[in-house]
């Protein structure tokens, strides 16, 4: 394979069969974007960029999440947000040996380049995944991709970047600086479409397949009910991505 294509979605945000999530299905939302997904007969890889479950003790959902994204035939990665729980999470979907610390952290290595994994389910990019990511890289003459959850910078998003942002912004921004072969870090949790850039970085956060959060107001309001999710075309030097909404 001389490239990948890869579709990112993000905070699914599931409740139990038939009950409203603010008044949205969310179930129906997530498999409305797999079929939207499906028609793009190019995608290789579909990585689900955290928070799947509302709240973290409904474990038991995780199976139906796990069932509805074999049934597309397409490979797929996981990673947990601040509604997961990494260890439940890691159990559900056989990755109990990427578990460091509790934390779920692993590569995928490409002839071309290689993809990170890394957990912010507690609201932050532990030290022993920054040492980690930086001496994987470091070690390597190739091009990486980063997904985490948390947007390791502010968004313009008032209510995340006040309420929500990630914990240790300022250390993980340190460790960034010193790291020059990241070519994308993809996330998620706000709510939003926005790319960022942070000195030789560029931050890409994905739409939820749950709901929008207003970038007008430093209250929780839920601005626009579009969902979306973030094709991703990459071979190693060439990166291009977009946001399809349904």
């Amino acid at each position: 394979m001389d490239l990948i294509n890869i579709a990112h979605i993000t905070d699914l945000h599931i409740v139990g069969e038939g009950k409203l999530n603010h008044g949205i299905d969310v179930r129906k939302n997530f498999k409305n974007i797999l079929d939207d997904i499906l028609q793009d007969d190019t995608v290789h890889q579909i990585i689900v960029g955290g928070d799947l479950l509302h709240e973290a003790s409904d474990t038991a959902y995780y199976p139906w999440i796990k069932k509805q994204l074999e049934k597309t035939g397409i490979p797929y990665r996981i990673i947990p947000g601040n509604h997961d729980d990494s260890k439940s999470l890691a159990k559900s979907f056989g990755l109990n040996h990427e578990l460091k610390d509790g934390k779920l952290i692993y590569f995928d290595e490409l002839d071309f380049g290689k993809i990170i994994y890394a957990d912010t389910s507690t609201g932050d990019l532990s030290i022993e995944q920054l040492v980690l990511i930086e001496e994987e890289c470091s070690n390597s003459y190739q091009k990486f991709l980063l997904f985490i959850h948390h947007p390791p910078v502010e968004a313009e998003v008032p209510f995340m970047d006040k309420n929500h942002a990630l914990v240790n912004m300022d250390e993980v921004q340190k460790t960034l600086r010193k790291i020059n072969n990241i070519q994308g870090i993809f996330c998620g949790h706000y709510h939003n479409d926005r790319l960022v850039r942070f000195y030789n970085h560029i931050i890409l956060i994905t739409p939820s397949t749950f709901a929008q959060i207003s970038d007008k107001s430093d209250k929780l309001d839920f601005g626009s009910n579009l969902i979306g999710w973030r094709k991703i075309v990459w071979d190693g030097s060439y990166l291009s991505t977009f946001v399809k909404y349904l």
